[in-house]
């Protein structure tokens, strides 16, 4: 029975315009390293394909009304496991990120088991010191995991191109597993559990089973795509554990647009492009920046973060939805449009 639900969707799906828009989505994607074959660009757009599985899975967790201010943790759960079985056991890297998914999602559901009747926000209070608590017994068993230094990690894929299809080809795989479950039994009990638990809980969900669904899901994500980070960085340490990985698939998700699949890739690729390029153009405004700047030797970082809090702030206030929803409105309008011209021509 969930066979045939499953390709039911798959058959609607490919009705919809969303279809048309993914299929259009990734052979751009494919397609534009081939024409501008820049090595920088390459590693923007390979950044943007990891951190649209990471911040899809955040926003997974944040539609059935949870939230997340550690989701670093499993970020780095995932990273430090598929390297060290690299590593210490000589499994293959590319089996390695699918492990260290399964361990975060495991440690997902341990934390969940505890904290899923909590509300949003103090459960992203525990997910915050649960980051913390990692980053502490990585550096304490520094040892085993010598993630105070750091190290590099192996080679899953030559870097360049090849593995920039890798990271399509599994964000292409995850967004779509991610949409089916959001268009599923499970995703629409997430929807109304976001939407009012007491109600949801008042119909017969079993809101505490479905919230714990979606940590363990969204855990799972975040860890394949940390292992994908370490391995696309060739170093892991305890960094990763920052609070800034914590907030960037927050901000990812909010820009873009909460609650839909569209809104992390939009999120990504605003986000990653902020902060790759912002660097490169202080070269240029850093000399008239500085005097502004005289306490701060390089101006590059608060620069960089003034565009990101700028930028989330103007979308916040203009745009609650995310950036999808103007792009929702100017498709809309395009498409009133042409249905306006269309009548006009048979008449």
């Amino acid at each position: 029975m969930f066979t045939k639900d499953i390709i039911s969707w798959m058959v609607q799906s490919t009705k919809s315009t969303k279809f048309y828009i993914l299929v259009a989505a990734i052979a751009f994607s494919l397609a534009i390293p081939l024409v501008v074959g820049a090595p920088f660009l390459i590693h923007v757009l390979t950044l943007i394909a990891l951190f649209t599985i990471y911040a899809s899975s955040w926003n997974l967790l944040a539609s059935s009304g949870q939230g997340s201010l550690g989701h670093a943790a499993f970020l780095g759960i995932g990273g430090f496991v598929s390297s060290l079985l690299a590593i210490n056991l000589g499994i293959p890297p590319i089996i390695g990120i699918f492990i260290g998914g399964v361990f975060s999602a495991a440690i997902g559901f341990l934390i969940g088991l505890t904290c899923v009747r909590l509300k949003a926000w103090f459960l992203g209070m525990v997910t915050f010191g649960f980051a913390v608590i990692a980053e502490t017994l990585v550096s304490q068993f520094d040892e085993v995991t010598h993630g105070i230094l750091g190290f590099r990690t192996p080679l899953l894929v030559p870097s360049g191109l090849p593995f920039y299809y890798l990271a399509v080809l599994l964000a292409t795989l995850s967004v779509i597993v991610i949409y089916y479950i959001m268009k599923s039994k499970i995703g629409l009990a997430f929807r109304a559990i976001h939407q009012n638990e007491s109600e949801s809980r008042m119909i017969g969900i079993n809101t505490a089973k479905y919230k714990l669904y979606a940590f363990v899901i969204s855990t799972f994500f975040a860890g394949l795509s940390g292992g994908l980070y370490a391995h696309f960085l060739r170093y892991i340490s305890v960094s990763i554990f920052a609070a800034g990985n914590s907030f960037k698939p927050l901000m990812m998700s909010v820009i873009g647009g909460l609650g839909t699949i569209e809104g992390p890739i939009i999120g990504s690729i605003i986000i990653v492009a902020i902060d790759s390029l912002l660097p490169n153009i202080d070269k240029f405004l850093q000399p008239a920046l500085s005097p502004l700047f005289p306490a701060v030797s390089f101006v590059g970082p608060p620069l960089r973060f003034l565009g990101l809090g700028v930028f989330l702030v103007i979308v916040v206030i203009f745009f609650p939805k995310g950036v999808s929803s103007l792009l929702h409105k100017i498709h809309n309008y395009f498409r009133a449009e042409t249905k306006k011209a269309n009548n006009i021509e048979r008449k």
